[in-house]
């Protein structure tokens, strides 16, 4: 045995502690990054998140109590306006007949009011009014008739009597047969209406105050809540319109506590990081030098022996071979353990060696200053195995599908290694059995057939249910013995593009298990079995389901673009079953789509559908995209409906069925939208641009009906809360049916403004997202309202405009919206200017 003893040092020394002054370096270096990310988290970024969202609950709840209290007091005028009109019971002031009596006989059909007097107007008008007259308390319900009898409006006024709160408005009515005499109706309401008007939308929130504005003065006249003192830096105010009222609500303690972020848990996470970088750091110290040890000890006891010797530390091998070739040993049975034993012991698998005496696979006799070949190394790689990472480019692992060129990044090898990490995915999950739909592309009967092997090899149960739309891979999920499936789709991408939707129990899968399908292909550790294949067709059920829901009391003329894709049988089917006349364009399955792109959201490609609407006098027209997920609409007179304001026929219909459901659409619809939602008793809930957020966030509120404004429609009414272009217009059609009006009729009654469709700036794949951060860092808006859940999207007092990156092409994508067409390109050329300092390559088109 070779002499070890410490103290016959021989001219060799080491440092007692150079691991430990190691191991403090690095956990310095590793201590500085840790606490300074903690203390911005604590300090800085945490109570800036909290103050934000703060303001915006605050200036949310103001604006929702204003708007509703505008609506509650427009209807009121409105109804003031037709009492005189007929509207109720034909009441008419008739010679003789006493104010007072017919004020009464009026007065149940407002019972919000606690008082309603009538003031006849002579041919002097309202010259000779005067306090007291017609029960008329003060100079201010004076003003109110003449304001009213010269046609200025019922704006409500608000003022105190004998120390009573009342609230006064005021309408010009015609009360007789023959239209010539003049009445003003004018009706009071307590101070109690107002209070408990404001309690039901506050809870515990925190202050609601109503000011009514005079010149330079404020009046508080109503106050609801309780506020706490800190909520003073964070009170909004929002105008009541058309009145001289303001709202200004101060968050209370509770709701304060609710958005303050506990310090405690993020403690205990530095806490438990810093003790196991310690523990880890730890073990290093005290566990390597025990491994170095006993390796030295081996190469020490083996180096003149010529069998075998295995070491734990692969940087030793070459002083191994390097002291067994001085003894006389045999250099190359000196191995390090990769996990398991080398086969022979001239073979060293798997390790780059960085040691000075190892280079290009040879030990460096530094005697003999050349290099002697004496261990060879096994690393050659099966070269008929492509790389995974070239197979499976990041670029077409999307937002919340997998989508790319179906021949150059969705080939056979591709898609079976997506396909098997998918059914280990489903495994993880408890899924045992998929349903495995396809559009009606080119490249789709390959991709599904590869997808399909795989999910069978990974064990997996595959349901087929062959050729079919998008909704019907979605329904089968909720019909068939399973709730997860894979639809090859390239949706409304081009003819040489396809991908595939993932559903699992039920949800569109997003973000994160989009990626760590990649991941889990990349490291090809998957589960393995053989499952098995059966085949089903849902077509008659899925008709016979959407049939028995729609009713059409008058039957429709129809034409029905289906573009070449996947729903050119079924959409006509559908429609003649329902008793509809189908006009059919482009209704045959041809997967080049030789006729018009199957993205129906860019206008231009709706052009032959809107030319045979107009030449057949249809009711309406119908487009939908490749897979059937989406929809456009085309009016009678051949006007293209954007999908904001398709929604606004939905929130009429489902939403008055439905007071207090939410509406769910995505930051790219008109704020018009969100005021009808509001007005209809809704509530309005913005979402991130995706079928898979807006399914997601449907299912969190609960919400009856969402839309995106690329032209998904979502039903949770009557219907499973997919998108499903088919349902979405067969719901159309029954609102035309039992309406009795034409499209363009039930249009008009919605708020016209000038706005854009959605605008594409192409950008290369790979930088859009940097582009897109890019922008909103440098952005600056001063005017405007900031708001950046998905892109940049700036609200100013008349309009607003968005830029985001596109989920599904290469391109940012922008949408604008104004009231008058020069305040929308005075916003687009705000816009122009912001995008143009970022990158003087980037233009918004007009």
């Amino acid at each position: 045995m070779t002499d070890r003893d410490p103290h016959n040092s021989r001219g060799v020394v080491a440092g007692s502690r150079t691991l430990f002054k190691v191991a403090a370096l690095a956990l310095l270096l590793a201590l500085g990054p840790l606490l300074a990310g903690f203390a911005y988290l604590a300090l800085l970024r945490d109570p800036q998140l909290e103050s934000r969202h703060i303001h915006a609950v605050s200036t949310m709840v103001a604006r929702q109590q204003a708007d509703s209290l505008s609506s509650l007091l427009q209807n009121l005028s409105l109804r003031l306006q037709q009492a005189g009109t007929g509207t109720p019971g034909q009441l008419r002031l008739t010679e003789g007949t006493d104010p007072e009596v017919l004020a009464r006989a009026l007065l149940p059909w407002f019972p919000e009011f606690s008082e309603l007097r009538l003031v006849p107007l002579t041919e002097m008008g309202t010259a000779t009014l005067g306090e007291g007259q017609f029960g008329l308390r003060n100079h201010i319900e004076v003003d109110l008739v003449r304001r009213a009898a010269a046609g200025e409006g019922g704006r409500p006024e608000t003022y105190r009597v004998d120390g009573e709160l009342l609230t006064s408005m005021a309408s010009l009515a015609n009360t007789s047969d023959a239209g010539d005499d003049r009445t003003v109706i004018l009706g009071t309401l307590r101070e109690q209406w107002l209070v408990s008007h404001l309690q039901d939308g506050n809870g515990d929130l925190g202050e609601i105050t109503l000011q009514q504005l005079y010149r330079n003065d404020r009046n508080d006249f109503v106050r609801v809540g309780e506020a706490s003192p800190e909520g003073r830096p964070f009170q909004a105010v929002q105008p009541v319109t058309d009145t001289a009222w303001q709202v200004t609500f101060t968050p209370s303690s509770a709701l304060l506590a609710d958005f303050t972020v506990e310090r405690l848990p993020l403690l205990l996470v530095l806490g438990l990081l810093l003790a196991g970088l310690c523990a880890g750091l730890l073990t290093v110290v005290l566990w390597l030098p025990r491994l170095v040890g006993q390796d030295v000890a081996r190469i020490i006891d083996g180096a003149g022996l010529k069998t075998s010797l295995h070491l734990d530390i692969p940087h030793l091998v070459p002083l191994g071979q390097y002291l067994r070739r001085l003894l006389g040993g045999h250099a190359a049975a000196v191995s390090a353990d990769s996990g398991k034993r080398p086969e022979s012991p001239a073979v060293l698998t798997g390790h780059h060696l960085t040691n000075p005496l190892f280079q290009n696979g040879s030990i460096l006799d530094p005697e003999q200053g050349k290099d002697e070949e004496v261990l060879e190394l096994d690393l050659e790689e099966d070269s008929e195995v492509p790389d995974p990472t070239l197979l499976l480019p990041p670029y077409i692992f999307r937002a919340y599908d997998i989508r790319g060129n179906a021949d150059s990044e969705l080939g056979d090898t591709a898609v079976d290694l997506i396909g098997r990490a998918i059914g280990t995915l489903a495994a993880e999950k408890n899924e045992d059995t998929l349903v495995v739909g396809c559009d009606g592309r080119e490249s789709s009967p390959r991709i599904k057939q590869a997808l399909i092997q795989a999910l069978l090899g990974a064990g997996r149960q595959v349901i087929d249910i062959g050729l079919v739309p998008t909704p019907l891979l979605y329904y089968a999920t909720r019909k068939l013995d399973s709730r997860s499936g894979v639809m090859v789709t390239g949706s409304h991408n081009p003819a040489a593009d396809n991908g595939l939707k993932i559903v699992l129990k039920n949800h569109s899968i997003a973000g994160g298990l989009v990626q760590r399908i990649r991941e889990s292909a990349l490291e090809a550790n998957f589960c393995e079995g053989q499952g098995t294949l059966s085949h089903t067709d849902l077509l008659p059920a899925y008709l016979d389901e959407v049939v028995r829901d729609i009713a059409l009391p008058v039957p429709l003329k129809l034409v029905i673009d289906a573009g070449n894709g996947a729903t050119s049988e079924l959409a006509p089917r559908l429609f003649t079953e329902l008793g509809c006349e189908v006009v059919p364009l482009f209704c045959d399955i041809d997967g080049s789509f030789p006729n018009r792109s199957p993205d129906t959201s860019r206008e231009n490609n709706l052009a032959a559908l809107v030319e045979t609407v107009v030449r057949e006098q249809a009711d309406l027209g119908i487009a939908f995209d490749g897979d059937g997920d989406r929809i456009a609409v085309v009016t009678d007179s051949g006007r293209i409906l954007r999908t904001d304001q398709l929604l606004m026929l939905y929130v009429q219909d489902v939403v008055s069925r439905n007071p207090g459901t939410d509406v769910v659409f995505d930051i790219k619809c008109s704020r018009n939208l969100a005021q009808l939602v509001v007005t209809h008793g809704g509530r309005p809930v913005l979402s991130k641009t995706g079928h898979a957020f807006m399914k997601e966030k449907m299912a969190e509120t609960g919400a009856l009906l969402g839309g995106e404004f690329s032209g998904h429609i979502f039903f949770g009414e009557r219907w499973y809360g997919f998108d499903d272009g088919l349902y979405a217009a067969a719901r159309l059609a029954e609102i035309l049916s039992n309406q009795g009006k034409t499209l363009e009729q039930l249009m008009a009654a919605f708020p016209e403004t000038a706005n854009t469709p959605e605008i594409l700036i192409p950008v290369p794949e790979a930088a859009k997202f940097g582009l897109m951060q890019k922008f909103i860092d440098g952005a600056s808006f001063p005017e405007g309202k900031v708001n950046t859940l998905d892109g940049l999207r700036v609200d100013f007092n008349d309009g607003w405009g968005l830029i985001r990156a596109s989920n599904t092409s290469p391109a940012l994508t922008a949408r604008f919206e104004a009231s008058t067409p020069e305040q929308l390109r005075l916003i687009m050329d705000t816009f122009r200017e912001q995008l143009a300092a970022t990158d003087s390559g980037l233009e918004i088109p007009d």
